[in-house]
């Protein structure tokens, strides 16, 4: 998590200046969503994405993460949003399909509570849709991308046993 919090600050001070520091939390989003995700593809049990989002995000916060303790508000909500995807398949599937509909779900629930918790509210809705984009496609290149790519890899060298979908 360190790692992307230095990102986040490089990228966000080289941007700013041009007016794109908003996007930058959205642009890296998928980094901070991809714990959950992960976690149940290897799992594969129900709340093991939410379980896996706070302890991600209390580590973070407890061992001086930028973002202190919004970041748990922020685990919360990530993994609430892949757990309601998984829930939809009633934790039974484990590919792109359920990652897909984690992934959109957690960006919705998240940018629900981005509304409030960063002031989204305010903003024009032109800006919100962009920053929502943005945060979605994020989220489905980390989330959905290379998670998939991740389980593949596991699954080819036989890490852990998988179950068809």
């Amino acid at each position: 998590m360190f790692f992307s919090d230095w990102l986040y600050t490089l990228v966000y001070g080289i941007l700013s200046p041009l007016g794109l520091g908003p996007f930058v939390g959205e642009g890296l989003f998928g980094l901070w969503c991809m714990g959950g995700p992960i976690a149940f593809m290897v799992v594969r049990l129900p709340g093991s994405s939410l379980i896996s989002e706070i302890l991600g995000a209390f580590l973070e916060s407890g061992m001086g993460g930028q973002f202190g303790i919004t970041a748990l508000f922020a685990g919360f909500f990530q993994g609430l949003g892949s757990e309601l995807g998984f829930a939809s398949f009633r934790y039974k599937r484990f590919d792109v399909r359920s990652l897909l509909l984690a992934a959109v779900l957690s960006t919705v629930v998240t940018f629900g509570s981005a509304l409030f918790i960063h002031g989204y509210i305010k903003l024009k809705l032109s800006m919100m849709l962009a920053l929502f984009l943005t945060r979605l496609v994020s989220n489905l290149i980390f989330s959905v991308g290379l998670v998939s790519l991740i389980h593949n890899l596991f699954t080819r060298a036989h890490t852990f046993e998988t179950r068809k979908s």
